[in-house]
């Protein structure tokens, strides 16, 4: 079954949320810079891609990863690779 873009967001924001326990209450929307807004360190960024790409069976080229600087790039990113 095929995941809205509104389902893959709440995916995408409950790791954000596993990664980063002191975001638990944060509202995330597409707008939310992911690399600062939250507060990731480059590691965690690293292990949420990893496991943004196991989640949803895709592969993010490494070169990619520095594109991706919102919630919302990212959902797109994941739409594109699906």
């Amino acid at each position: 079954m095929e995941l809205t873009r509104e389902e893959i967001k709440e995916k995408v924001i409950k790791l954000i949320h596993n990664f980063i326990p002191e975001l638990q209450d944060a509202e995330l929307d597409e707008s939310s810079i992911i690399n600062t807004d939250t507060n990731i360190d480059s590691l965690s960024l690293i292990m949420l891609i990893t496991k943004v790409e196991s989640t949803f069976n895709i592969r993010i080229p490494r070169k990619q990863w520095t594109e991706i600087n919102t919630l919302g790039e990212l959902l797109d990113k994941i739409e594109a690779l699906r």
